[in-house]
């Protein structure tokens, strides 16, 4: 007999200490695939949403000002003198838009009283005026054959409280709104020179008050009952 020992061979080669083959573990290789896929996604996600957000704001801030179209003679600056020049003028028309894009035709003299009110975004009385009307046309009726509007004027995208479109969206104005012009052109055609500012138009469309500063409660009250149609 042989004294050498009985190695057998195997038939499937050698493997490495612990198992794992030369090619590493597949489902390791998996799972670092699907970590890197999910890191490029939330990065491509995480760029889209801001370059939307960068989009929503440049789209907001195109949107405050507009084109419009005056008619009409402009009335003199408001400088405060007793008797009005503007009164028992006629108010110039003017087309605007509001902040969704919306035409707008303000007509004087076609039966309707007007009362508009100017209003910049920056202006401390103003920012405390708009909210107190705000609350006022929302527990009130205006009187028959009255309308209100408001023009955001003065815009200014380095001063505070901007963009105009989401203040009066905040204070939940109830009544229409429109942009004016970037060079404020309706503001000009209304004498306006200090905010806010406040016109109130008859139904035959002559000026019959102009304030500026902020009004009072009763003031606004005095102002709708002034322009009101009689009867």
């Amino acid at each position: 007999m042989s004294n050498r020992p009985n190695v057998q061979k195997s038939r499937s080669g050698s493997r490495p200490a612990g198992g794992q083959t030369d090619g590493g573990n597949p489902l390791m290789k998996w799972l670092i695939i699907g970590v890197v896929v999910l890191v490029v996604v939330a990065v491509g996600v995480a760029y889209l949403a801001g370059t939307d957000a960068e989009q929503r704001a440049q789209d907001s801030a195109d949107n405050q000002v507009a084109d419009v179209n005056i008619e009409g003679a402009a009335l003199p600056t408001f400088d405060g003198r007793e008797p009005d020049p503007a009164m028992e003028t006629r108010a110039p028309a003017f087309a605007a838009s509001t902040f969704d894009g919306v035409e707008v035709s303000v007509l004087p003299g076609d039966g309707t009283a007007k009362v508009i009110g100017f209003f910049a975004h920056w202006c401390p009385h103003c920012q405390r005026e708009l909210p107190r009307l705000a609350n006022w046309l929302a527990a009130n009726e205006l009187p028959a054959g009255v309308e209100v509007i408001a023009v955001s004027t003065a815009v200014d995208s380095g001063r505070g409280n901007y963009p105009p479109s989401a203040w009066f969206e905040e204070e939940q104005w109830p009544a229409v709104v429109v942009r004016d012009s970037e060079s404020s052109e309706i503001g000009d055609a209304y004498g306006l020179s200090g905010f806010p500012y406040t016109v109130a138009v008859d139904a035959d469309g002559l000026v019959v008050a102009r304030v500026s500063g902020e009004l009072t409660d009763e003031l606004w009250e005095f102002l709708l009952r002034t322009v009101a149609p009689a009867g």
